[in-house]
């Protein structure tokens, strides 16, 4: 294929940000930058905070009960095969390889979508390197997103994040130390889409759309290219809002039942938003500034 990332169906993007999942392919399946030696320099050299891993875990996995592995950040990529492990290396555009990477395939997708996706603001790249049969549990992410799978292959299963049958508004909700996993049934299946990704197989997955991931038989690489618009800003913000206003024991409305409300929330957030990361820079910690800020209740170990 010509191009690093092309859009496969074409007619799912129109004038506004599409709302469903849709399939694109992709030319990385052998690219150097996702070979697991680099990846397993790559662990080593990024920043304590920019690198996750675990042991084996479930759909449904409770966050203060997931397993480590006892093995270091880069020992766990080389020993990726037998590790029964899952890690996901953020923010990889701090590195200029990985950086250029990133631009290189979302400016493709701006190109093919006349600016619609793919846009400059708050670029950004993650890595997911999984054992054979592995899984990534349920969950949300709060940013635009296309996964590209670069090796093994994976089964995702991905709901409506309008679908309050399957996650209730609670549980789509953000707020400072909240873990992003939330509950999951087997009886959701019957809603969700269902994706099966091979090496050059790529995925959008909307804002906020619930998702779970069960790896193939072999070990998994996958590459998740981000970015936002301002309507997703606004959007993510009001879900921090809604998050603390329910908390303090007040309904909240769906977003855009309201939306002058929801400008109003959104504003807020604006000002309140810089002191909680002044307090934060303050004491040095994440749980204490939310301790600080919210309540310790709030706050929950990640």
């Amino acid at each position: 294929m010509a191009r690093l990332i092309e859009i496969v169906e074409k007619d799912a993007v129109g004038e506004t940000m599409p709302t469903k999942s849709f399939r694109l392919k992709h030319d990385l399946a052998s690219h150097p930058l996702f070979q697991l030696d680099r990846l397993a320099k790559l662990a080593g050299d990024l920043p304590a905070d920019q690198v996750e891993w675990n042991g084996q875990v479930a759909p449904n996995q409770d966050p203060k009960l997931t397993p480590a592995n006892g093995m270091s950040a880069e020992e766990t990529v080389r020993r990726i095969e037998e590790a029964k492990s899952w890690m996901v290396l953020k923010d990889v555009g701090t590195d200029p390889e990985y950086k250029a990477l990133l631009d290189a395939c979302l400016d493709e997708i701006a190109e093919q979508t006349g600016g619609a996706m793919g846009g400059a603001m708050r670029r950004a790249a993650f890595i997911f390197v999984t054992s054979p049969g592995n899984v990534t549990p349920m969950h949300t992410d709060p940013e635009l997103n296309f996964l590209l799978q670069v090796r093994g292959s994976k089964r995702m299963s991905v709901w409506d994040q309008k679908d309050r049958e399957t996650v209730p508004a609670e549980h789509m909700e953000m707020y400072p130390g909240k873990h992003r996993n939330i509950p999951y049934r087997d009886e959701y299946e019957a809603r969700a889409l269902h994706q099966h990704l091979e090496p050059g197989d790529s995925i959008f997955v909307p804002l906020m759309a619930p998702h779970w991931v069960q790896n193939g038989e072999e070990v998994s690489v996958s590459f998740s290219i981000t970015w936002m618009t301002k309507e997703a800003e606004n959007f993510v913000s009001l879900q921090y809002v809604n998050a603390v206003l329910r908390k303090l024991g007040l309904p909240q409305a769906e977003p855009g039942e309201h939306k002058l409300w929801d400008g109003v929330k959104v504003a807020a957030y604006r000002v309140l938003r810089p002191a909680y990361d002044a307090v934060k820079k303050l004491v040095g910690d994440r749980d204490k500034a939310v301790a600080l800020v919210f309540g310790r209740k709030n706050a929950e170990p990640v």
